[in-house]
């Protein structure tokens, strides 16, 4: 799926001729088009995000609101900060990074349930 947004801005545009639209109180961290299942994933800031720490944001084509990721599980809940990017990964998926106050997470989000698999340290 398209999209058209700069690193920035607060509106993110898709679909035919990037009629469709949302825009956030403050500059997503990152934005990425899916197409299984068709999916605009949006990072929210985690500082300025009032669902954190579950500030990942997936949505419907037609711009609903689907799910948030879930936040991945933690010894101390208090650790969770909250995701702070989500990138293509080199073989057709998604990665999604987690912020904690013991050491970054990365996974592969599910857009369909909002789970995130394969979750190991981050670098």
């Amino acid at each position: 799926m398209d999209i058209d947004w700069q690193d920035g801005s607060r509106t993110v545009r898709w679909g035919a001729d990037f009629g469709t639209e949302r825009t956030f109180d403050r500059p997503p961290v990152s934005v990425l088009g899916v197409d299984d299942p068709p999916s605009i994933l949006v990072v929210e800031d985690p500082e300025g995000s009032t669902a954190r720490p579950s500030n990942a944001l997936v949505l419907n084509p037609d711009g609903t609101e689907r799910l948030r990721l879930e936040a991945p599980q933690v010894p101390e809940p208090s650790w969770r900060i909250g995701y702070y990017t989500a990138y293509p990964d080199v073989d057709g998926g998604i990665v999604a990074v987690y912020a904690t106050r013991a050491g970054d997470l990365q996974g592969r989000p599910d857009l369909a349930t909002g789970e995130l698999r394969e979750v190991r340290e981050w670098r």
